[in-house]
């Protein structure tokens, strides 16, 4: 589904409390990201390579460049404006896959920002002509052993991005997972929002925060 639909499931099946008592969107919004989350997370500790399956993809249009920091001698890729990803504990973190526009002209691989230092310091230097390391880092991705063919054509980039981060006209890929009682995503979604309050929605769909 698209996540407008998503949203919209999700409010629908919420219990009504009253006419004008019902969760906000931005707090259904704010759950479903957490379950999302929760569930991505599941599915890193089942198999990561799964992860793939619920990237969103960067660079497929327009590539992404790859610019040069003089300062740090580093080359690195911004990642999308407005765009965070969702941290993992393995090399690649949200950094699922990185390509170049014509496939096959080099291969990426996730490496830890220790083994970055280690190799930047000279021990493997030009033993690999092919194969491009990469960092995953905050706001960026930084790079090892890139070419100037490289930076001339920008890469590709398929991340896993919170929910809030897709627009509503994007397919959201929902994990097909479900615990020892049989609930799954929409479930748990409805679990949490059992304990939020609702507040007051009227037909402007703004709420009133403190009521006297």
């Amino acid at each position: 589904m698209i996540k407008q639909e998503i949203r919209s499931l999700i409010i629908n099946l919420s219990p009504k409390y009253e006419e004008t008592e019902r969760h906000h969107p931005r707090v259904v919004d704010a759950v479903l990201e957490k379950v999302l989350a929760e569930f991505y997370n599941l599915v890193f500790l089942r198999s990561p390579l799964e992860l793939q399956r619920y990237t969103k993809q960067f660079g497929y249009t327009v590539a992404i460049a790859v610019a040069y920091e003089a300062a740090t001698h580093l080359y690195y890729s911004n990642l999308p404006a407005g765009i965070d990803i969702i941290p993992f504990p393995d090399k690649a973190s949200g950094v699922r896959r990185i390509s170049t526009p014509i496939q096959g002209g080099a291969t990426f691989y996730p490496m830890d920002v220790r083994e970055m230092d280690l190799i930047q310091s000279g021990s493997y230097v030009h033993t690999l002509t092919d194969k491009v390391g990469y960092a995953t880092r905050r706001t960026r991705v930084e790079y090892y052993n890139m070419s100037a063919a490289i930076v001339t054509s920008g890469v590709r980039l398929d991340l896993i991005i919170p929910f809030s981060q897709f627009l509503d006209t994007d397919t959201v890929l929902v994990p097909e997972l479900v615990n020892n009682e049989g609930q799954g995503f929409t479930d748990r979604v409805l679990q949490v929002l059992s304990a939020v309050k609702p507040v007051e929605l009227f037909e402007n769909k703004t709420f009133e925060e403190n009521k006297q």
